[in-house]
């Protein structure tokens, strides 16, 4: 059996397609996390002129310079915590958007090599006697695949790691500011 060039160009072309199918997918899968991040972000601005104008409101409404301290300093944990929510709701985004670009360049990945061993094995049928060239290439591709999957696991790992001990971090951060600026709003209102 003998690899005529229509039949590599068809292999090439197939592949080809593939690769803009992939390119299309990952366009639209990133064209999607922009819009959850851009709904993420005018939703916060929302909130955060809603919040505004309720604490402009309470400051107007205090009588006594120890209730403006008092509101100006109870405000710091609210615009804390919203800021910590924001942040790890765009943090969820991008790594929804980092897991699915993942799992498309893992099928392209497995594509591509199904593709080159499809393409050594018809260049051993073309060439008699090219078994060992292309049994070392085949080994060459598995250990390039095996050490591809080991690294991305690696990474997914390490990502979800970080991902979890910066949440704990911001929590406690939170929970700290909450706790003083709680007693100094109780201290400004028992100072009379």
């Amino acid at each position: 059996m003998n690899a005529s060039p229509e039949k590599m160009l068809a292999s090439a072309r197939a592949v080809a397609e593939g690769r803009v199918n992939d390119v299309a997918l990952a366009s639209g899968s990133l064209l999607s996390m922009v819009e959850h991040l851009t709904a993420l972000n005018l939703n916060t601005a929302r909130a955060a002129l809603d919040d505004t104008i309720v604490l402009q409101q309470s400051i107007c409404a205090a009588r006594e310079p120890r209730d403006l301290l008092a509101i100006q300093v109870g405000s710091i944990t609210p615009a804390l915590k919203r800021g910590f929510d924001y942040g790890k709701s765009a943090s969820g985004i991008a790594s929804l958007a980092q897991v699915e670009l993942f799992k498309l360049v893992e099928a392209g990945m497995s594509q591509w090599l199904q593709g080159v061993i499809v393409t050594l094995e018809t260049l051993n049928r073309a060439a008699p006697g090219s078994e060992l060239a292309v049994k070392v290439l085949k080994t060459a591709v598995a250990n390039a695949s095996s050490a591809y999957e080991g690294a991305s696991e690696v990474v997914k790992q390490v990502s979800e790691v970080a991902q979890a001990n910066a949440d704990q971090a911001a929590a406690v951060a939170v929970d700290a500011v909450s706790k003083t600026t709680s007693a100094t709003v109780s201290l400004f209102k028992s100072a009379a």
